[in-house]
């Protein structure tokens, strides 16, 4: 398996008004990295090595991104073993702030970098290549969810790994701590992600363990909002299928499972385009 990688944002969020669309919005007061895939460069401020997976079911990706500005965010009811999303902030088992992470050739319309955090009225893309400065804010289009919109295009007919590399969707997902690198430190059995928007159909959850390398990370393809998925059925080949069979590929062990120190979803590029609309990750339930 190839490298890959999460992106690590802070983020402090404000109402304010998205600029072109007029749509309301939240205000980060901290900066997103962009994403970076392939070829284990070296990201942003508090990331790990870029990359991506090969595969006939595409790649996973994913960036390191700045911490600047300052910490913060609302709070929210997550119930037992849960996780809820405030300001772009995680309460319950996970604490951590929210990120989104990307290939080269994919593109994230929602959210954006505010690259001054006293003017949130002026906005950029956030991309693979740049990232919101350590002054800047991230601005979110939802208070109770991590949301994404954007564009993954098709891949060619007959795709290399190059195309993967570069094209390998877009991902949004929590840390399990404000300080990157800290576990949630229960060894629970299962989780389940609850999302809507679009699509809802052909997304990956994405596992990193504490301690692993940077790009080293669990997945399981095919997810639904709110089904409960066994830990030790992620693995780092999920495009393959659910079982572990390729020599390179790695189960999850549940001796694992108290260390997990972020939690992804991806949307995975295909031979057909893919329009991302405001989707959500909305909350994580555990189970022991």
């Amino acid at each position: 398996m190839n490298a890959r990688k999460f992106l690590n944002v802070r983020v402090v969020l404000t109402m304010t008004a998205l600029a072109l669309s007029g749509a309301m919005v939240l205000a980060a007061a901290s900066c997103a990295g962009g994403g970076s895939g392939g070829g284990g460069s070296a990201g942003n401020s508090n990331g790990g090595s870029s990359g991506s997976n090969g595969g006939s079911s595409g790649s996973n990706g994913g960036s390191s991104g700045s911490n600047g500005g300052s910490s913060g965010g609302g709070s929210c009811s997550a119930g037992s073993d849960g996780v809820c999303f405030s300001t772009g902030k995680a309460s319950g088992v996970m604490t951590g702030y929210g990120w989104i992470a990307l290939g080269s050739l994919d593109s994230a319309s929602s959210p954006v970098c505010a690259p001054d955090a006293t003017d949130t009225t002026k906005t950029q893309p956030i991309t693979k290549d740049k990232a919101c400065p350590s002054t800047g804010s991230t601005v979110w289009g939802s208070t109770d969810g991590l949301c994404i919109s954007g564009d993954i295009p098709a891949l060619p007919a007959s795709p290399v790994q190059s195309d993967y590399d570069n094209n390998w969707g877009l991902q949004i997902g929590v840390n399990a701590s404000d300080t990157e690198g800290k576990e949630i430190g229960t060894a629970y059995s299962s989780i389940a992600l609850t999302f809507n928007g679009t699509p809802t159909t052909g997304l990956r959850a994405e596992l990193h363990v504490k301690g692993d390398p940077a790009g080293t990370t669990y997945c399981y393809d095919g997810i639904s909002s709110g089904k409960a998925l066994k830990l030790t059925d992620f693995n780092t080949m999920c495009w393959s299928g659910v079982s572990c069979t390729d020599p390179a590929c790695k189960q999850f062990s549940s001796d694992s499972a108290k260390n997990i120190d972020k939690v992804g979803m991806q949307v995975s590029s295909t031979a057909a385009e893919i329009k991302v609309s405001n989707l959500c990750l909305t909350g994580l339930q555990f189970k022991s």
